[in-house]
């Protein structure tokens, strides 16, 4: 146990203990945890007006001096940057140095030498709905700001890599310009000298037509250093739900394939050699609702390190009655238009290809009139399938050394920030509502972070398996502590009253309409014992 002085401005809230200081004339002491303690989640609100700056490269509106010149001022105003700096205060990294020249936040984290992954979430390359694009994706500069203290952590030796896997009809380059996350990074290369590479991670993507059916496959250069399939598994999460292994699916890609390396011996993932050769990870998620998890914060976007979709179970076809969890109810209308969806991904060019095309219409207008439920491809809070996959990818960052051999220790450093300056709530992640929030997150435990955020939009994380589960896995453990043990350091005043796990009014995020009355507080009565009715 650590004792730190409270920062001017800062609050501590440990479980039910708050200790605020409201100037520097009250000299007092919290004890608190270590920096980077795991059980530490750091929230700052951004100065308004809650929004990004327009024009790349991004760089910060006003001089740092902890960077002597080498991110100098722009002419634009840029809030994000200034939150993210002010959010590595909060959570007081490096805090003996803070507003010196010498002030190095990430240096705890970040040895000169290494090599630093930035993974961000480009999802794709538009709204699905034609909403803003500032709601799907992680900002660039919000990138920006954390390829500028990784950098200044090197000291000039090492190596910076942005890198993510969208889904697999996204057009990596048209988000990295209409981002300016492209820009961001050549800046942040020149500026201070050191290699900065923007890697899409994917083997393959896809072209779908205006019903996002698949029309075209092609083959991507991926990772230059390669890939390399981690088996977890009977330590696999997936393990349990083994038995029903042929009903695995991920939208838009055949079958057969996710067999290959999901079966009852095998829970493979393939995971880019830049990934598992990397020394720290900074994850910087989109905080948005998940038509399939739920929320989608730190835990859900590390699904971007995986190289190849069809390794990746989404949802099980059928009912929780047939060993599914695609939809709710028997529907013979929905298993039609799955066979035909599937067929027509196998062969999107075949003879009778309009005409399957046609049926899947008929079909799909048919099972929404005529079907006991709404759900389709497994969008619904009985999705028992995604969480699965996502705390594998998430064990597997942490385990897994460079040659794909999972060790029983850590084998690097995890570090959250999520942006929620621009959320998006309802038919997220892909069609999601603009929420302005003015939030980042904070912290080295993606399960805190994600409790935390939940928390913040109104959620009980025991209603999202996603979350409620990371607490309680086994082998390869992606946390030590529960719930009600995380502090929340923030410098907001707002904030005093957040307690994970007890309801919060402020923001009241609207959930995708497949989660809607399971997931807020005090939604179907009893919400303590959910995680434990989900299959281990």
């Amino acid at each position: 146990m650590t004792y730190r002085r409270v920062p001017a401005q800062i609050q501590v809230s440990m479980s039910r203990r708050i200790c605020w200081r409201r100037s520097l004339a009250l000299v007092g002491w919290y004890q608190a945890k270590a920096m980077f303690n795991p059980e530490i989640v750091g929230v700052t609100v951004a100065g308004q007006p809650w929004d990004y700056p327009a024009t790349a490269p991004f760089p910060p509106h006003e001089q740092y001096p902890e960077f002597a010149g080498r991110a100098p001022a722009g002419a634009e105003r840029n809030n994000a940057y200034a939150a993210v700096r002010q959010l590595l205060a909060t959570l007081s990294l490096d805090e003996r140095r803070l507003g010196g020249s010498d002030w190095n936040p990430l240096g705890e984290l970040i040895t000169p030498g290494d090599q630093v992954l930035l993974k961000p979430n480009l999802v794709r390359h538009n709204h699905l709905a034609g909403g803003s694009y500032q709601a799907v994706v992680t900002h660039a500069s919000v990138v920006r700001c954390l390829l500028d203290y990784a950098a200044l952590a090197l000291s000039g030796r090492g190596r910076l890599i942005v890198g993510d896997a969208p889904v697999q009809s996204a057009n990596f380059e048209e988000a990295v310009a209409r981002t300016g996350l492209r820009a961001a990074c050549d800046d942040a290369a020149h500026r201070w000298e050191i290699p900065v590479e923007l890697i899409d991670f994917r083997r393959e993507s896809v072209d779908v037509d205006a019903d996002h059916r698949l029309t075209a496959r092609t083959a991507r250069p991926g990772d230059s250093r390669g890939y390399c399939p981690v088996d977890l598994g009977n330590d696999s999460l997936l393990a349990a739900i083994s038995d029903d292994f042929q009903q695995f699916r991920v939208t838009n890609y055949d079958p057969r394939e996710m067999r290959e390396h999901h079966n009852l011996k095998s829970h493979e993932y393939l995971i880019p050699r830049t990934v598992l050769e990397s020394n720290v990870v900074i994850n910087l998620p989109k905080l948005k609702t998940h038509r399939k998890v739920g929320l989608t914060a730190a835990l859900k976007n590390m699904v971007g390190v995986n190289g190849h979709k069809d390794w990746l179970p989404h949802h099980r076809v059928k009912s929780p009655a047939e060993g599914g969890d695609e939809y709710e109810h028997r529907s013979w209308l929905k298993r039609i238009q799955t066979r035909l969806i599937e067929a027509a991904d196998r062969a999107p060019h075949s003879a009778g290809s309009r005409v399957r095309a046609l049926a899947i219409r008929i079909a799909n207008r048919a099972g929404r009139r005529c079907s006991r439920d709404p759900y389709r491809e497994g969008s619904w809070y009985g999705n028992d399938t995604l969480w699965r996959t996502v705390l594998d990818l998430n064990r597997i960052v942490l385990y897994c050394d460079r040659d794909g051999r999972m060790k029983p220790t850590t084998q690097r450093t995890c570090f959250s920030v999520v942006d929620g300056i621009i959320a998006g709530d309802g038919e997220g992640p892909m069609e999601p509502t603009t929420r302005r929030c003015g939030l980042l997150l904070g912290g080295v435990n993606a399960a805190a972070v994600d409790a935390v955020a939940a928390t913040l939009a109104g959620f009980d994380y025991r209603r999202i398996p996603l979350i409620a589960r990371a607490f309680q896995s086994r082998s390869f453990a992606l946390t030590d502590f529960s719930p009600e043990d995380i502090g929340i350091v923030t410098d907001s005043a707002v904030l005093a009253d957040v307690r994970v796990g007890e309801p919060y009014r402020r923001y009241q995020f609207q959930p995708p309409s497949g989660w809607r009355g399971h997931v807020a507080f005090g939604d179907n009565g009893d919400t303590r014992s959910l995680a434990a009715q989900t299959t281990t």
